[in-house]
């Protein structure tokens, strides 16, 4: 089983700045947001013997986001960061505000482009999804272990393909995509057919006053 979680809202998205490696921190409302997804898989864990593997971005926003997971689930000793969960490297733009960051933008000739560098110093669409998937694939057995992996919104998205057997070029053939909101949760696995299936996509109920359908398939209640 690998469950994905987004960080929560972070200072890039209140202050206007750009993400990628802009190392922002959650706001206080990303910090509520992690609060409730912990207590949901606190939730779910808790009698449970599975073990439980943490994987975060070093980026301050995730590793936070993993540090609050992690303590409800009293795994705080367990996180492993790993630059290969950045989120897309948007190099000299880094830092910089949206406004700032337009001026020395580089458009695509098409939104299908693979090998094009948005920013001086970035990424490419094809180096961002092999630097997630290669990282991934070779640190951890995903199909034996039991991951929690905090990090990003492209980053996620990149390992969602991959589950699915997408490669970059295919992902661009089919228009496809995933949304992946703050502090939503994601489960990937196995099915009984010895399927790659997605359990739950994008899942935010427990952000709902409290709610949460949890990784294992059942509701809970605010009580």
């Amino acid at each position: 089983m690998i469950i994905l979680v987004r960080h929560g809202e972070a200072t890039h998205h209140t202050q206007h700045l750009t993400g990628g490696w802009t190392d922002s921190v959650l706001t206080e409302k990303g910090r509520a947001q992690l609060q409730a997804a912990a207590a949901m898989l606190a939730r779910d864990f808790a009698g449970r013997k599975e073990k439980l593997r943490i994987l975060a971005s070093d980026l301050k926003r995730a590793a936070e986001s993993a540090q609050i997971l992690a303590a409800a689930l009293q795994m705080e000793a367990n996180i492993e960061y790993c630059p290969f969960l950045r989120e897309k490297n948007n190099g000299i733009a880094a830092g910089m505000t949206e406004e700032e960051a337009k001026k020395i933008f580089c458009k695509p000739a098409t939104e299908q482009e693979l090998h094009h560098r948005n920013y001086p110093g970035g990424e490419t669409r094809t180096e961002f999804y092999e630097r997630n998937v290669q990282g991934l694939w070779s640190c951890a057995d995903v199909e034996k272990e039991n991951l929690l992996i905090v990090a990003h919104k492209g980053t996620l998205q990149n390992i969602i393909f991959k589950w699915l057997g997408m490669d970059m070029p295919k992902v661009v053939e089919c228009n496809y995509s995933v949304d992946i909101a703050p502090a939503s949760v994601t489960v990937l696995g196995i099915n009984k057919w010895h399927e790659h299936t997605i359990f739950r996509l994008n899942d935010v109920s427990h952000l709902n006053q409290g709610q949460g359908f949890g990784v294992f398939g059942f509701k809970y209640e605010k009580r």
